[in-house]
């Protein structure tokens, strides 16, 4: 039995003997202070090993990567620029509720010390390393709407199922605080898992891509700081004195290490000679790996290579192609997730039938002008969309003297079950039918 595994004992064995805390009387945003007992999660964090590449990666480390940290960037970005609006679902249109109680969280602040875009940019930072987001919601006890929302640490959070089976977020604070949340009263933001409920985390999934990154970059580190092009042995033909020994390495540092000191010639003395050991960045392959790193950061997060500054096989025919790909395949995918979520948690009971919270993609476009006025004189011109609808779309004001409301179609366009037959048409078709007839 190993040394943490007897920390591990005594501690279960102090646990068994104390008495037992009170339990909260419900599950429903309760919280008790208990002594501090470590869990088996605590102690895997202590004990954990390193990956296959031999090191260790936390959330801070994988971090260092810079293709991730890009990648998370660009999602995180693009989700939190975008604006989520609450829309009221009526027979034959949708009517977006501007003062809405839920609209404030949403599209200002969720709480006093964050604002919408800080939000929605540590949901992306936590699911993309995590693979879940939670935040807690305060409600107001008359009216039942959601007045705050509390980001929480998604590595302090439990889900349970109690008695009455129901799903129990357990948050554990600090200084040995639990907080009991019951399923409405969190935003779970989860991705890919097997249960549809815990998200796979991306950290521990992809441990073994994001351990190789991280080797390489130190590795790289390393060869620079170790004197890069002059790295090997020396050996002398006859032992040394200490005082020798010490001199040597000393001016062997001095004048041959680190990068400054790369690439100088090696004057030896007392008949030493020095043989080169391992091998160079680009015998190492290190390029290559940094490449495949891109590539790997690229698959994991969906975020195009060219993205992350990797234009290798990035053309000006394909970039305006891969770019929509991105968000066909990544952020619409991932707004979907973010608005079901947002809808049935921050939304009362009663609404959910006829309200829905939906980012509003059109700004993706905004940047792309020659197309978004493409867009929009297309929709014009086919009567889906008149001039002041057109206009909020650029955050512009309708037409004030109501003209705007028009919707116009091209000329030749007519519905066939109102078109109205001349009359002299149809007398020369009656009287070709009678010569026909005849014949």
């Amino acid at each position: 039995m190993g040394f943490w595994d007897n920390v591990r004992g005594l501690f279960s064995s102090r646990q068994e003997q104390a008495p037992d805390q009170a339990a909260p009387n419900s599950d429903s945003q309760s919280a008790q202070r208990v002594a501090f007992q470590p869990t088996d999660e605590f102690f895997d964090k202590l004990t954990e090993k390193p990956n296959s590449a031999g090191v260790v990666t936390t959330a801070d480390t994988i971090l260092t990567i810079t293709a991730f940290w890009r990648a998370i960037n660009i999602i995180a970005g693009v989700i939190a620029s975008m604006p989520f609006d609450i829309y009221r679902l009526e027979e034959s249109k949708r009517v977006k509720l501007l003062n809405h109680p839920v609209a404030r969280l949403i599209k200002r602040a969720p709480n006093e010390y964050v604002t919408k875009f800080d939000f929605f940019q540590t949901m992306i930072l936590h699911l993309c390393v995590h693979g879940n987001f939670y935040a807690a919601i305060d409600r107001n006890a008359a009216t039942g709407y959601p007045f705050r929302l509390t980001i929480l640490e998604p590595n302090n959070v439990k889900i349970d199922i109690n008695a009455r089976n129901q799903v129990v977020y357990e948050y554990h604070k600090d200084r040995g605080v639990k907080i009991r949340y019951l399923y409405d009263r969190v935003i779970h933001v989860s991705g890919l898992g097997w249960d549809s409920l815990n998200g796979l985390s991306i950290l521990d999934t992809f441990k073994d891509s994001f351990g190789t990154a991280i080797a390489n970059q130190e590795y790289l580190s390393s060869f620079y700081k170790n004197g890069a092009h002059v790295s090997g042995v020396v050996t002398v033909p006859t032992a040394l004195t200490d005082d020798s020994y010490k001199r040597m390495s000393q001016s062997w540092d001095s004048r041959y290490g680190g990068v400054k000191n790369r690439a100088k010639t090696a004057i030896l003395e007392q008949g030493a000679s020095y043989q080169r050991i391992g091998l160079n960045p680009n015998e190492a392959g290190s390029t290559d790996a940094k490449k495949m790193t891109v590539a790997d950061i690229a698959r994991i997060t969906g975020v195009p290579q060219f993205l992350l500054e990797d234009l290798d096989r990035a053309t000006f025919n394909n970039i305006e192609h891969l770019g929509l790909l991105f968000v066909t395949y990544t952020i619409l995918p991932l707004c979907q997730n973010i608005s079901a979520e947002l809808t049935r948690k921050l939304l009362l009971e009663r609404e959910l039938d006829n309200h829905e919270i939906e980012p509003d993609l059109h700004i993706l476009m905004r940047a792309d002008t020659e197309n978004r006025a493409k867009l929009i004189e297309s929709m014009m011109k086919w009567g889906i969309i008149n001039r002041d609808e057109a206009r909020a779309m650029e955050g512009l004001n309708p037409i004030e003297d109501g003209s705007g409301q028009a919707y116009y179609v091209p000329m030749n366009m007519v519905d066939p079950t109102k078109a109205e037959v001349n009359d002299d048409d149809s007398n020369n078709d009656n009287a070709n039918d009678d010569d026909n007839d005849n014949q």
